[in-house]
């Protein structure tokens, strides 16, 4: 993980994802390992001990698209229950248990979630 340095503060730097120093530090590395530059700072606001140590990752401006879909692609190896119930959502299924429901359904009539599809 690297601050921007001068040099660095010419590049256009923009923020990526914002979490814990951990979280950031997996993201950072892992963009890192497939050629993308990232730099992490503080979240705004934050100094050491007030707000639990937030960081931002940022990328340059001409990597965002792909570092996200890095990002995109290692959270969903880690949690691949999320991947399928994407698939089914887009494909107008619940979310949770796979059961066909419309676009303009509030709960699913069979495990009876509530459905909160972004329109």
């Amino acid at each position: 993980m690297e601050t921007p340095n001068s040099e660095e503060a010419q590049v256009e730097w923009v923020a990526v994802k914002e979490g814990d120093q951990d979280w950031i530090k997996e993201l950072a590395d892992m963009l890192t390992e497939n050629d993308i530059g990232t730099a992490v700072t503080l979240a705004p606001g934050c100094s050491a001990g007030t707000c639990g140590c937030r960081f931002i990752l940022m990328v340059t401006e001409e990597n965002v698209d792909e570092a996200q879909d890095y990002i995109d692609e290692h959270y969903m190896t880690m949690h691949p229950e999320h991947r399928e119930s994407q698939e089914w959502a887009d494909q107008n299924r619940c979310p949770a248990c796979g059961h066909d429901v419309g676009k303009d359904v509030k709960e699913c009539p069979d495990c009876g979630l509530v459905l909160i599809f972004e329109g």
